[in-house]
């Protein structure tokens, strides 16, 4: 018989292997191991979808994805595995299961990011698949999409792609392009004129282009309102712009922390509601809050507050209504 000591070692020995077994499982050694359909039974017919933890906060054991009815009803919440951007001091991929800044297609697909340099993009349909394993990552902001349903994003020199298109920058401009994660391919790159850094981005059907980025004489943040084909650029305060699904709306924040939403051409402001910590999103990084989420019919909005509570607000009365944690929610 093995002597005490014998015994001792072997499962000194054996607990070791088992627990580089793991790390090697948790680091990605063993393959891509993410479930390529994550929603056997296709998306769940909820009309919000948000993230359920902290945008500014990581942890591997944070959950992915929750959905959630209008009314605050039906809550679902998901959690699945998934590689975020960064890699071990091996090169190894490391593993999370956070989704961040979630959005809805006009086609009903949906998007979401992971954190990460770079950071990594994922696309699930309505059926419930996932793609964008093997694809080179947008860069940069909250990403979104265009009317075609390809992801809108920004990308420079730090981004995988950017060698293919360097050809395209102008000096004092941003490359935008549009990524097919179904086919891993870009179908077109825009050329933004000057800009710092950029947060977020979006495209309505008329070809209205908004994004929003940090003015460093003023030290704030403003919205551009920009159409490449007309020409037309208009430049003012606010933060996390997003088209209503018409594209005839445009939703944001000022610096004063109110939501307000104005007509895309020639439209005045109209206050809705104040959301509190969106002041503070104007001196500090900008992580808390996010686009608005605008319902189908444009009469409602979905927005969260700096403490993670969701709330619809009416688009003509400024009507709130609580609805549940969450964190980036959108409006399918």
């Amino acid at each position: 018989m093995f002597s005490a000591r014998f015994r001792v070692i072997f499962c000194v020995i054996g607990i070791i292997c088992v627990g580089c077994l793991f790390l090697f499982w948790r680091w990605g050694f063993f393959g891509v191991w993410e479930n390529t359909t994550p929603f056997p039974a296709g998306l769940p017919l909820r009309e919000i979808v948000f993230a359920l933890d902290p945008p500014y906060l990581a942890s591997s054991r944070f959950r992915t994805l929750g959905f959630v009815h209008p009314d605050g009803t039906g809550r679902v919440e998901y959690r699945f595995a998934l590689y975020d951007g960064s890699r071990s001091m091996w090169g190894a991929r490391l593993v999370t299961s956070q989704g961040l800044f979630p959005r809805w297609s006009l086609q009903g697909e949906l998007l979401f990011s992971m954190r990460g340099i770079p950071p990594v993009v994922r696309l699930i349909t309505q059926e419930g698949k996932m793609f964008g394993f093997q694809c080179d990552a947008p860069l940069g902001g909250r990403l979104n999409f265009d009317p075609q349903g390809n992801i809108i994003a920004f990308f420079n020199v730090y981004s995988s792609i950017y060698q293919n298109y360097q050809g395209y920058q102008m000096p004092g401009s941003v490359l935008v392009g549009r990524h097919d994660l179904k086919n891993c391919r870009m179908n077109g790159v825009i050329l933004l004129p000057a800009l710092e850094f950029i947060d977020s981005i979006g495209e309505n059907s008329s070809g209205w282009l908004v994004t929003d980025f940090y003015d460093s004489d003023t030290k704030t943040w403003q919205v551009l309102l920009y159409h490449p084909e007309r020409g037309t650029r208009e430049v003012f305060p606010g933060l996390h712009p997003s088209f209503s699904d018409d594209g005839e709306w445009l939703a944001y924040y000022r610096p004063d922390g109110y939501l307000v939403i104005r007509r895309v051409e020639g439209g005045e402001e109209q206050v809705l509601v104040e959301v509190e910590g969106a002041k503070e999103e104007f001196t500090n990084w900008p992580e808390r809050l996010s686009m608005p989420g605008w319902s189908g019919d444009g009469k409602w909005l979905v927005v969260n507050d700096s403490f993670g509570r969701m709330y619809i607000i009416h688009r003509e009365n400024g009507q709130k209504k609580y609805i549940g944690p969450g964190w980036a929610p959108d409006w399918r």
